[in-house]
């Protein structure tokens, strides 16, 4: 959507169908750990936002034919959020992953707030690691996004060896969307306000001086969060140090740097994430209907979630009655 020639709102989505309904989803869902629309809200010589969004709503529902738009993993205060406030039809929300994030702060300082004592202790202990091997962190620049993206992939093949990882991310395709996107997205820099970013880490051979490259994690750069997207690091570095606390030690640094609050871990709980005490965010699902048959599936959809736990607590009974032990004669 644009005002006055200059782009001010955009939402990409895909036309499904599922069962008797015609749903919009955003593209590449399968794919993402956050789904939402883009909104312009710097207020520069355009509308405020929430009028950018109250005619992207009207677009959508004047512009396309469906029944449901369907948003999976929306982060609280999302644009989406907002729409779902300004749409007149039903909607209904409903749970979505959780992701786990941590204040945009150096870890020095999130450490010592930490209130359990052995955490607080463990991580002091890791970092005082972190420095006595002396692990250098630095962003690539535009002119060296090639090389650094085979160093990063080729890192990436050797820590996955002999273990099930993504073949995507082996291809040639992978290859090059990865170094045109970080490419142009350096050479814009922060004024962009969106920004790819890739930190390399390396070691120095004290004895013979020779520097070599150990880890690469890719970023993504906002105003309100950096995302936690995708690392590779040479097998053997695991030995020496604690990859985990090392990348999101130069995470966080690079958060507190440009003054971004949020370093999300993006989806999943692994038990690694939760060593650092981060914080739950929980997404939502977020469904809008159009016209009354969007109104039905929302009916249809509460019926299958209402019977599907009524069923869920129906067999959790039995199987208590049945492992309840028998009375004694």
């Amino acid at each position: 959507m644009r005002y006055q020639g200059v782009l001010v709102a955009a939402a990409v989505l895909v036309l499904t169908r599922q069962r008797l309904w015609r749903v919009l989803r955003p593209a590449g869902v399968e794919q993402s750990d956050f789904c939402d629309v883009l909104v312009d809200d710097s207020g520069d010589g355009v509308p405020d936002a929430r009028t950018i969004v109250g005619r992207l709503a009207a677009a959508i529902r004047g512009e396309l034919r469906f029944d449901l738009l369907d948003f999976p993993d929306v982060r609280p205060g999302g644009v989406m959020t907002r729409v779902r406030d300004d749409w007149p039809s039903g909607g209904m929300e409903i749970l979505g992953e959780v992701c786990l994030s941590l204040p945009g702060v150096p870890m020095e300082e999130h450490v010592e707030a930490i209130e359990a004592t052995k955490t607080r202790q463990q991580l002091r202990r890791r970092l005082r690691e972190l420095d006595r091997v002396g692990l250098e962190v630095r962003l690539v620049s535009a002119a060296e996004s090639e090389d650094a993206v085979a160093r990063f992939l080729d890192l990436h093949r050797r820590q996955w060896a002999d273990r099930s990882v993504n073949s995507d991310h082996l291809t040639e395709r992978f290859r090059g969307h990865l170094t045109a996107v970080l490419r142009g997205s350096t050479e814009a820099g922060e004024t962009a306000g969106f920004q790819i970013v890739l930190a390399e880490f390396s070691l120095k051979n004290k004895e013979t001086l020779e520097v070599e490259h150990v880890a690469s994690d890719l970023l993504i750069v906002g105003r309100s969060m950096v995302g936690a997207y995708l690392y590779s690091y040479l097998p053997s570095l695991r030995s020496r140090v604690d990859v985990s606390v090392a990348l999101t030690r130069a995470a966080m640094a690079l958060a507190a740097e440009r003054g971004v609050p949020e370093l999300s871990l993006l989806r999943g709980t692994e038990p690694n994430k939760y060593q650092l005490s981060p914080n739950q965010v929980q997404s939502v699902r977020i469904l809008l209907a159009d016209g009354v048959w969007g109104t039905v599936g929302l009916w249809a959809i509460r019926w299958r979630r209402s019977t599907s736990k009524a069923v869920k607590r129906l067999n959790t009974a039995v199987v208590r009655r049945v492992r309840r032990p028998a009375p004694r004669p």
